[in-house]
């Protein structure tokens, strides 16, 4: 992102990114912070199934009232800087998506949720995505 922000003649002030708890997504996280631009979470929910039966996204959810789906995207929003934009195509996901800024997260409940990203898995890989990624 940095290189980008050096090429382009206007400011840049998003950066969208596949960004979920099984990605690392932290050193172009902090070169979106650096550079003041928002960084745009697409696969936000990591597509479900797995990440949804994990300890730390159940146990979250149970201790607000929400869903596991609601925890992992106030996950997302929760950090500086970051927009999450889920897909749905269920009408009645639409105000669950939208119903997750009554709660706060702890500091123990963010950091058990970004743990999980030292899986590094990917759901879009390009052969190409180790290099933007810094190795």
């Amino acid at each position: 992102f940095a290189e980008a922000v050096c090429l382009s003649d206007g400011p840049l002030v998003a950066n969208q990114v596949e960004s979920h708890p099984f990605l690392n997504q932290t050193t172009v996280h902090g070169a979106c912070r650096a550079a003041g631009a928002a960084m745009i979470a697409y696969c936000p929910l990591g597509r479900g199934g797995a990440l949804f039966e994990e300890a730390a996204i159940r146990d979250a959810a149970k201790r607000h009232g929400k869903s596991p789906a609601q925890i992992v995207l106030r996950w997302q929003v929760q950090q500086k800087g970051i927009v999450a934009i889920p897909r749905t195509s269920h009408k009645e996901r639409l105000a669950e998506n939208l119903d997750l800024f009554d709660v706060e997260l702890s500091d123990h409940e963010m950091t058990a949720i970004s743990g999980l990203r030292s899986r590094n898995y990917r759901i879009c890989n390009p052969d190409y995505s180790p290099t933007w990624d810094g190795g």
